[in-house]
């Protein structure tokens, strides 16, 4: 072959493959970009319809058939965070009992102490859980406990960056204080020890729904997401079972489920994913459909998520000088 066919032949390639570039853009643009995917769900548990827990939620029912991140457009700040004990703020909850204040908790290194945070970021206070233990606390939850007639906060020390825990972690049930009245320690209602099944995982987010605990991992691809064994009265010991693995392509570290459990809401350094919870199917049914993405805040290091009564969402940093951001629920 001389070499001016061999010219002409590698032109004709060139321009092939150009052509399927330029047809493989055109139809990536004329589709949905939505990339996060579900990649399996490893099983799926019957559950009954989900429940309000001890505070009805003001969101409309008509909002269970609507697309999560639709009603949630813009980030707004609430306020600066004025605890100056609040410096690795990892976990967040909204009360269930005074309208507007958020609990939250440092990361590792602080004793196991709660703050109460008022609307606009606020220091309402602090208090010491007795018989507690914070070796890596990591999430915080609100949701009925062992009396379903009272909220109950659940504090997450289910942090293992290392890997040193053998697969068992711990969650501290508390009955909700009430911010208006805090003293210096709350009593302890119960521990409850967590096996995971396949060995020691890194845990970042928790939440409560239809009486189990569930827990994402904090890895850099795939998440895992464990559901624990129903907690019946008096259980110090569940088991957990893997439900969902996830390639969201990013970290997890928070989560929560809305108060009328129809919204999932998982967040990480730089996004907020969100699933839809029809009426009556499991939190592993809702996870294997693909989520979408809400507003997510710039943070330097956003660890806490935690949904509001309303439907709205607050997150915060951890670090000093951190602002309480509002992604507000809209019509």
């Amino acid at each position: 072959m001389n070499r001016r066919s061999a010219l002409i032949i590698l032109v004709i390639a060139l321009g092939a493959v150009v052509t399927g570039l330029v047809l493989s853009v055109q139809r990536n643009q004329g589709s949905d970009t939505a990339a996060p995917t579900t990649t399996a769900v490893v099983a799926t548990t019957e559950s009954p319809t989900p429940t309000t827990g001890v505070t009805e939620s003001s969101i409309p029912p008509s909002a269970a058939l609507a697309p999560a991140c639709d009603p949630y457009r813009t980030v707004a700040v609430a306020g600066t965070l004025e605890s100056a004990a609040l410096v690795e703020t990892s976990g967040i909850a909204a009360s269930r009992t005074a309208p507007g204040v958020v609990w939250a908790h440092n990361d590792s290194g602080d004793d196991p102490n709660l703050y109460a945070i008022g609307p606009g970021g606020e220091d309402l206070g602090s208090l010491v859980v007795d018989g507690s233990f914070a070796f890596d606390w990591e999430d915080l939850a609100v949701g009925p406990g062992p009396d379903t007639t009272e909220p109950y906060l659940y504090v997450g020390d289910i942090g293992d960056n290392f890997g040193i825990r053998q697969g068992q972690i711990t969650v501290y049930l508390i009955r909700e204080p009430d911010p208006a009245t805090l003293g210096e320690s709350v009593a302890l209602d119960r521990e409850v020890v967590l096996a995971s099944p396949d060995g020691a995982h890194d845990f970042e987010a928790l939440f409560v729904a239809d009486g189990m605990i569930f827990l994402a991992t904090k890895d850099k691809q795939t998440t895992s997401v464990y559901q624990s064994s129903p907690l019946v009265d008096g259980s110090t010991t569940a088991s957990l079972e893997l439900i969902a693995t996830l390639d969201l392509g990013a970290e997890v570290t928070a989560a929560d489920v809305s108060w009328d459990g129809t919204v999932i809401a998982f967040r990480g350094y730089e996004a907020v994913w969100m699933w839809n919870r029809a009426p009556g199917s499991s939190v592993a049914d809702a996870l294997a459909t693909e989520p979408c993405t809400a507003p997510s805040p710039e943070e330097r290091q956003g660890e806490a998520l935690a949904f509001l009564a309303d439907g709205s969402f607050v997150t915060v940093s951890e670090g000093t000088d951190v602002v309480l951001h509002l992604i507000r629920r809209e019509p």
